[in-house]
């Protein structure tokens, strides 16, 4: 990636994630899961809000709706923008941004638009974060800026994030719904919670999006746009 400052290794991947929405849940093998599994608890109780009606409304990122067995979340326009201050952090969403940008290297774009859509999705609202711990959703955050990083090339445009359940609850796919301008088509980004398996389409990925030092270096990126690493 070319950063250029110190990476921390420690404990990234050891973080249990149990974030409201895209968060990740704890695996019954004790192992860390990206940030398209789900406390289906928490979906339940921020879907049965509705946040439509507040659309616009400031600390509200994204809209969620529940259905039968799936769960859908739409970003809200204008709910993220570079003057934003996300919950835990003291920085603003643009100084992250900037600060991603900056730890590519030459040639690279980071796709911010994408990943502002991506964290609104992930975040809902300032209400559903209320509680959660800052370490908790920094790794959701690194994983969010590995992915959109891995795909930066295909111009994608985020329309909405699917989660899939099964009979007990838990997720068993997130669909992250793409329009690749590279292609002139909408096309998906799937996690399959289960298998632990990334695909784009049909087709199984086999990028490095949660890689244990992938992660690390975001994780570094975003330490250093929040003043915690100079």
């Amino acid at each position: 990636m070319g950063a250029s400052k110190t990476i921390r290794f420690a404990w990234v991947m050891a973080l249990v994630l149990c974030l409201a929405v895209m968060a990740c849940g704890c695996s019954a093998g004790g192992e860390t899961d990206p940030p398209a599994d789900t406390e289906t608890n928490s979906i339940g109780e921020n879907a049965a809000e509705n946040t439509d009606a507040a659309d616009s409304a400031p600390g509200v990122y994204a809209e969620l709706r529940q259905y039968d067995n799936t769960v859908e979340i739409v970003p809200v326009p204008g709910g993220i923008t570079d003057s934003t201050v996300l919950p835990t952090f003291k920085c603003t969403f643009g100084e992250m941004t900037n600060e991603a940008q900056n730890a590519l290297e030459e040639g690279r774009v980071f796709p911010r638009e994408f990943f502002r859509d991506l964290t609104a999705c992930m975040l809902v609202s300032e209400e559903s974060m209320a509680g959660k711990e800052h370490d908790a959703i920094m790794y959701s955050l690194s994983t969010l800026a590995a992915m959109a990083n891995e795909f930066w090339s295909l111009d994608p445009v985020l329309k909405n994030v699917v989660y899939e359940l099964g009979d007990d609850g838990s997720v068993a796919r997130s669909i992250y719904n793409v329009n690749f301008g590279s292609a002139g088509q909408d096309g998906q980004i799937v996690y399959d919670n289960r298998a632990r398996q990334w695909y784009l389409g049909d087709a199984k990925y086999s990028g490095s999006i949660d890689d244990e030092e992938t992660l690390a270096v975001w994780w570094t990126v975003f330490d250093i746009a929040d003043g915690n690493i100079k």
